[in-house]
């Protein structure tokens, strides 16, 4: 590919462009750099921060654009504001033409400081650049879809983006390693009547969960007070929240009463504490959904709570379960009856697992967010814990 850098003077940032891809993408790209007012000199800084930075200077001088008739560049990309405003001669007509829009670091005013830190974000700028460049490069696109890939480059994230807290996700950062404790499994139902259908379900997933090589927890919602009407300090609560930070992944399980998840569920998910730097227990750790239902298969209480997981920042497997008249499923020992519904729960525990050993060990890194590094724990907890 071959790229002619134009901007005014030719002698700054056109210049810097020039050298610095040449090095860094020579294999894929030959740049040129010129100017529609060329002064006939590089600005001095400019050569002095290349070499500063490692960079060859040899054949750097400025040039007009009338010296590159033959050149026929693949792309012209214009460095500043005011080329980009002039007409490109009409030999460079077949090109696809974009545009950077650098900052000038030979106008900053300032002490030797300052200019150089002007001088060395150029050039970083410019380097970042020119690496994805050259990708694009390599890639041997054809002018459509060159067009396109360019314009994306040449209209960077914004500059209300802190550098050093955006991080870009690398497969190294993920480890294999796992645990070497039995993945941890929290089951809650719905329910406080005798014959609970939705207990009887988690139970039957508990054994399956077992089965597949977890440990298990099913925790009874019987005596947990109503949300905000404690300080947190109730057994009940401190057990709850216990389990949400033991597990590492859960199973919710609900009646659909009136079209929804029932009171019993939600008030459970609504003890859990947001006062943790802003960091909810139960970010990052794999959710299990199921309904049971007095009539025919219905998905709301499901769809609830698959909402519900979400805003927990729970990572809610595909599959999930609705056991259609559940009092027809299970035998007055409590077990439930081979069906399809059944084998469905199975699917469930057996997806819900494999999900588990995909992403314990990882959690923190894939829930680590830009939003909550450029915040500092107090900013967020202060933001997520306002009293209504």
């Amino acid at each position: 590919m071959k790229i002619l850098y134009i901007c005014t003077h030719n002698r700054c940032r056109s210049i810097l462009s020039e050298a610095i891809t040449n090095q860094l993408a020579g294999d894929v790209i030959v740049a040129k750099s010129a100017g529609s007012q060329p002064v006939g000199e590089v600005h001095p800084l400019s050569i002095q921060y290349l070499k500063q930075t490692g960079h060859a200077i040899d054949g750097l001088h400025s040039q007009s654009w009338d010296d590159f008739v033959e050149f026929e560049p693949d792309v012209v990309i214009t460095v500043c504001d005011s080329a980009a405003n002039e007409p490109c001669p009409v030999y460079f007509g077949n090109s696809v033409q974009i545009h950077w829009g650098l900052s000038d670091p030979s106008k900053v005013q300032g002490d030797n400081d300052t200019i150089e830190l002007a001088f060395l974000q150029c050039i970083e700028e410019i380097t970042q650049r020119v690496k994805a460049l050259a990708e694009i490069a390599a890639r041997q696109l054809d002018k459509v879809s060159l067009q396109q890939a360019l314009t994306v480059l040449s209209h960077p994230i914004s500059t209300n983006i802190d550098p050093e807290q955006l991080h870009t996700p690398d497969v190294s950062s993920l480890t294999l390693q796992q645990p070497d404790h039995k993945p941890r499994i929290l089951l809650l139902y719905g329910s406080l009547r005798a014959r609970s259908f939705s207990r009887l379900a988690v139970e039957e997933s508990a054994r399956l969960l077992n089965a597949f090589g977890a440990e298990t927890r099913i925790f009874d919602p019987q005596g947990l007070p109503q949300p905000d009407s404690d300080d947190g300090s109730h057994p009940k609560i401190k057990e709850l929240r216990e389990l949400m930070i033991w597990s590492e992944g859960q199973v919710w399980c609900s009646p659909e009463r009136h079209g929804a998840m029932t009171g019993i569920l939600k008030s459970q998910i609504d003890w859990v504490p947001l006062n943790m730097g802003g960091v909810r227990p139960t970010q990052g750790k794999t959710l299990a959904i199921m309904q049971v239902c007095g009539g025919s298969q219905s998905f709301n209480a499901v769809n609830q709570m698959r909402i519900l997981g979400r805003w927990m920042r729970m990572v809610t497997i595909p599959n999930q379960s609705s056991v259609a008249k559940a009092f027809l499923e299970f035998t007055e020992e409590g077990r439930m009856k081979p069906s399809p519904y059944y084998n469905r729960i199975v699917d469930v525990m057996e997806e819900l697992i494999k999900f588990t050993l995909l992403l314990r060990g990882n959690q923190s890194y894939m829930v680590d967010r830009y939003s909550e590094r450029v915040e500092s724990a107090e900013q967020v907890s202060q933001r997520v814990n306002q009293s209504s």
